[in-house]
This record gives structure tokens, C-alpha cells and sequence, in this order.
């Protein structure tokens, strides 16, 4: 986050350039200090220590938090806000009346909660989550995003669609279930399909509201779609203490029938506004799109055979796709490469990758 804010110049943009590089200086201190400090006293911090922690602990945690609460502040204010708030009803319920009372923490108790404590704070499940199975299947989307593949999905769906007035519509329901089967986020569905399918929508002849709401519409979609739904089919999993296959599989039925509803009612609104075929330009499927398809079914195909035949954890099953997938697409794509340009571009190769 500090190196990625300083490259971009809006680390503290309101400081000058001496200021950002010491602070981040500071922070990278900081950040190394807690590293090194936790592996090292990570089991005595656990068990020995473990509700007697010492002054250190208790330094470093609230150094770790503090770096976290940092990162929050700059990245997502509203959570930040929030858990100033939190915080501050925790050490302080005994002032709240009524209903909400409650005799309220000591700031030593709130400090270790947030850091040294194993179950909660940092190092509680959903962070831990996070960092595991949902980061696995980032892997997953951040490799087909890397090479072209969500480009890929979406030229496809626009070709499709752009066939017929009344489809060319769809082409945002057709390319929001592709990309919801590897996305699992509607915030990210939209941004990656929107940018495409709602100005074709809006030369078409649909009003931009409703050109809006038809992306927004098809992209909730993705916190729906298996294989890989929202955060919550990975909450509901460790809750009901059931696989997360288990819960995924029963997550296709209601999606389908979703995704049905929404191509019915853009079909009504295309009649209704008698779409036309639109003048903006529909991209040619090239050799690169076909194999990027091709890989994506793959993963689809190897993330079902792997969770729901072969029964393996739903993380080592991501990370088997990852590593096949990354094998396969690089090999693909320098073949490509050399082919393309008869020799191998180094700056051409690197793209991908730097992109990922």
C-alpha cells in the first residue's frame, strides 16, 4: 500500500515530497518490525502468554492495528468511521442508556482484542478467510483477468448479441453469468462488463437509466453464481459446517432461475423501446479470444471436477486451477507471442504478468 501510493503520487498528497518519503519510511519500519516481532513470538503470544501479555505484545499489536486502521482510513473511510464508533461503544457502553448499555471494556482489553488476540481482531476468522480461501480463488480471477480472458468473455457476448436488435441487450446478461461464474462480486461484475455493454445499450436506442439498471440488474448476479459465489457462501460453509461444495452446488438452481428473470425482462424492455442493432463497433474474435475461452471453461470445468467429484478442499482445489491454468496460458500465450511477432518480445510477454 505505501509503495503502491508513492508510485502513483497520492500517498499524502497534501505533504510534500520529502514528508511522503520519510512517513513511508516510517510505516515500512512499522510494518517490518511487526513481521519480524510476531513470527518470532507468534506460539509464546498464543499459549504462554496468552491473556498475560506483556507490554511488548501489547506495543506491537497496537502498532499492527494502527497500520490496519491507517490502511482503512485512506482506502475505505465508511469502514474506518465504522470502526471508530465500534470501538468507542466498547470502551464507553456505560454511558449509553437504555437497551445498548453495557459496563464497557478497558482500553488494555480493546488493544489485545484487536491485535494479540487469536480469535478476534487481525487474526480472527473472516481476516483469516480472507487471506486463504478467498484469496485462492482472487488467484484464479486475477490469472484470467491477467491474459485477456474477462476480455475475451465480453467480446464474445457482444458479438453474440449484436446479431439482433432484441439480443443485443442480453449482451449484458450474457456477459455478467460469464463473468459472475469467476468473479463472485456484483461491485466487480459491473465495473468489468459495464464499461462495454452499457454505451452499446445506450446506442441501441434504451434510455441510460434503464441501461444502468440492466448492468447493475445482471451484475448482482455474480454474488449468486457458482462456483465461485460472494463471501457469503464461504461464511455460510464454516457455519454450517458443511463443505463449501455443498453449499455452492444448491447455489445453481436459484442463479439460473435469476438470470432467466433478468434476460425475460430485458427482452420486454427491448420490445418496448424497439432497440435496433447498435453503430458502435463490435470487436472480431481473434485466435487469442478462442484459446481465452477455451481456458476459461477449463477452469470452470477444473474447479467442479475438483470440489465436487474429486471432493478436494475448496482452497486446494483453487489453487490446483491456478497453477494448471498459470502452466497452461503462459505456455499458450508465448507460442502466441512468437507466432505473432516472430520473435519473442520481451516488453509483449511481461504484460500479462505485470498485469497479474
Amino acid at each position: 500500500f505505501t509503495l503502491d501510493g508513492l508510485r502513483n503520487n497520492n500517498f499524502y498528497p497534501r505533504l510534500g515530497l520529502t514528508a511522503n518519503y520519510i512517513i513511508a519510511g516510517v510505516y515500512i519500519a512499522a510494518c517490518l518490525t511487526v513481521t519480524v516481532y510476531m513470527n518470532l513470538e507468534f506460539m509464546d503470544i498464543r499459549t504462554v502468554r496468552a491473556g498475560i501479555w506483556s507490554p511488548a505484545d501489547l506495543a506491537i499489536g497496537g502498532l499492527m492495528f494502527g497500520l490496519v486502521m491507517e490502511y482503512a482510513r485512506k482506502r475505505y473511510f465508511p469502514l474506518f468511521v465504522i470502526n471508530l464508533f465500534l470501538i468507542g461503544y466498547t470502551v464507553y457502553g456505560g454511558i449509553v442508556p437504555g437497551l445498548f448499555w453495557h459496563p464497557g471494556l478497558s482500553w488494555t482489553r480493546v488493544l489485545s482484542a484487536m491485535s494479540v488476540e487469536m480469535t478476534t481482531g487481525v487474526f480472527s476468522y473472516l481476516p483469516q478467510l480472507a487471506l486463504t480461501l478467498i484469496g485462492s480463488f482472487i488467484l484464479v480471477l486475477s490469472l484470467l483477468r491477467a491474459f485477456g480472458c474477462v476480455d475475451s468473455i465480453i467480446n464474445a457476448a457482444s458479438r453474440l448479441a449484436g446479431k439482433s436488435s432484441r439480443a443485443l441487450p442480453q449482451a449484458a446478461v450474457l456477459g455478467s453469468l460469464a463473468v459472475a461464474t469467476i468473479s463472485g462480486s456484483g461491485a466487480a461484475n459491473a465495473i468489468t462488463t459495464g464499461s462495454a455493454t452499457i454505451p452499446a445499450m445506450i446506442a441501441s436506442g434504451l434510455p441510460r437509466v434503464n441501461a444502468a439498471a440492466i448492468e447493475s440488474a445482471a451484475s448482482l448476479g455474480g454474488q449468486l453464481m457458482p462456483p465461485i459465489m460472494g463471501i457469503s457462501a464461504f461464511i455460510m460453509a464454516e457455519f454450517l459446517g458443511k463443505s463449501y461444495w455443498d453449499v455452492v452446488a444448491r447455489g445453481y438452481a436459484p442463479a439460473i432461475i435469476y438470470f432467466v428473470g433478468v434476460a425475460v425482462g430485458v427482452y420486454l424492455l427491448s420490445v418496448r423501446y424497439q432497440t435496433r442493432v447498435a453503430s458502435v463497433s463490435i470487436p472480431q474474435t481473434t485466435i487469442f479470444d478462442k484459446i481465452n475461452l477455451l481456458v476459461y471453461a477449463g477452469v470452470i470445468i477444473g474447479l467442479i471436477t475438483f470440489m465436487g467429484v474429486i471432493r478436494l478442499p475448496a482452497m486446494v482445489a483453487a489453487l490446483r486451477v491456478f497453477v494448471a491454468g498459470g502452466l497452461a496460458v503462459s505456455a499458450i500465450f508465448f507460442i502466441m507471442t512468437y507466432c505473432t511477432h516472430g520473435s519473442w518480445n520481451l516488453r509483449h510477454i511481461a504484460a500479462p504478468f505485470i498485469r497479474f
